[in-house]
């Protein structure tokens, strides 16, 4: 495994915390693990919760960083160019189209994302409601 990193740059001001690069390989595989759970993660809200990612979608806010940095969580995507860029973005899967899908997937994965989601009582009490 690779250690990343990151420019810093664009990232929202509530994600800067979590995308700092973990030391030492223990933490390095600690992280890979939390990236693995937060995928299966998304796999099962993507799939069998998509109310619930509409509700999520709603409260995000910000603007994508285009670096390429959620492409490259468990493993390497190979539809990733070199300068970055999803070959099949219009056909993208839909995990993909959905990260980040809540503030939980950018505390599990740590990347440096432009993203970030609001958190009026309400809304968050819709976000988690059954279905």
């Amino acid at each position: 495994m690779t250690e990343a990193t990151y420019d810093l740059s664009g990232i929202a001001a509530v994600n800067r915390e979590h995308a700092e690069t973990p030391a030492g390989a223990v933490a390095r595989t600690w992280l890979w693990v939390l990236r693995l759970v937060s995928q299966v993660r998304r796999q099962f809200l993507s799939r069998f919760r998509p109310g619930y990612v509409a509700r999520a979608r709603r409260l995000r806010r910000g603007t994508c960083r285009d670096c390429g940095s959620c492409c490259d969580l468990t493993f390497h995507c190979p539809f990733l160019t070199p300068e970055k860029r999803c070959k099949i973005y219009q056909r993208r899967f839909v995990t993909c189209r959905d990260f980040p899908i809540d503030a939980t997937d950018l505390r599990l994965t740590r990347v440096p994302c432009g993203h970030y989601f609001v958190s009026e009582p309400e809304d968050v009490d819709r976000a988690n409601s059954p279905g």
